[in-house]
């Protein structure tokens, strides 16, 4: 079946209203009361979704709550964004109900990162939406996060990353789609649907908490999967809590030194203080001589 068009979510204004969902695991108030102070200082409105504060052992409450509350944001014509209040695990329980054609026929800014890396990619995959990998309402008050998303969501302008402290495992130049997100959360996607293929892909990967060995799994599990065989450039982002740097460089050079396309590691992108904000779904440049990943498209309408 061919990808759906790209279709985008008209761009972020002042004193308009954006939502909040937690489509994955629980979060409380307080966890979030810096991020809603910076959406409400920008000034935005802020709706909170009914289901926002829900607590389900692991879940924010139950599937069907946690998807009502995602229909309910797209089919509002009040709501610009949706901003998600953190990740965790459960995103990927929702796919297979979620309404992709009401959601394809409501373009809005959808921004997430983590667990939330299931929704973002389906969105993609099944409604052509371009999605935006950014710090979530927990995180949204480190270092730049706000100032950095904010001008990708409030403004036509195109926008690049500098890759910080990291290392080229094979050099070169690639021009390629931008998709990716959380490993661990890419590999549970393998042999299901709602992942597209990743031929002509640039593919970015970060991940926090996996030990050295479970990175290895996931990467290898990658390799067999042929997934990778098709893509045209790699970008490593942060690998947070997953042992001591020098080893996890070691994994990443031999895991994926053998890939015939430009792969780097250092892309300031995940669980670190730092979490660049990247359109998914749009035309973009790796290049490791200068070591910068530039987006060719804005990401909003």
């Amino acid at each position: 079946m061919a990808s759906p068009a790209i279709i985008k979510g008209p761009r972020l204004q002042p004193n308009q209203t954006v939502g909040v969902i937690a489509p994955s695991s629980p979060v409380n108030q307080s966890e979030i009361s810096e991020g809603l102070k910076l959406l409400e200082s920008f000034p935005l409105k802020v709706k909170r979704g009914r289901h926002l504060f829900d607590h389900l052992n692991y879940l924010a409450g139950p599937d069907h709550d946690r998807l009502s509350d995602l229909h309910q944001m797209f089919s509002d014509p009040d709501i610009k964004a949706i901003f998600c209040a953190r990740g965790g695990y459960g995103s990927a329980r929702l796919l297979k109900e979620i309404d992709f054609s009401m959601i394809r026929d409501n373009p809005k800014i959808f921004v997430g990162f983590s667990d939330v890396t299931a929704l973002l990619i389906a969105l993609y995959k099944e409604c052509g939406l371009v999605t935006i990998h950014g710090p979530t309402l927990s995180n949204l008050p480190n270092d730049k996060n706000w100032e950095h998303l904010s001008r990708l969501i409030t403004t036509s302008q195109r926008h690049q990353v500098s890759f910080q402290h990291g290392s080229v495992i094979n050099g070169g130049t690639a021009m390629g789609t931008l998709l990716g997100g959380n490993l661990s959360t890419l590999c549970s996607l393998l042999d299901t649907p709602f992942l597209p293929s990743f031929d002509g892909m640039i593919l970015f990967l970060e991940e926090k908490g996996e030990s050295h060995y479970r990175l290895d799994r996931m990467l290898t599990q990658l390799l067999l999967s042929n997934r990778l065989n098709g893509l045209a450039g790699l970008a490593i982002g942060q690998m947070v809590d997953c042992g001591e740097e020098e080893e996890v460089n070691s994994l990443l050079h031999e895991r994926l030194g053998a890939l015939p396309i430009p792969v780097a590691t250092g892309l300031p992108t995940g669980h670190g203080g730092e979490n660049i904000s990247l359109a998914l779904g749009l035309p973009a440049l790796l290049d490791t001589e200068r070591m910068l990943l530039k987006v060719e498209e804005s990401a909003v309408s």
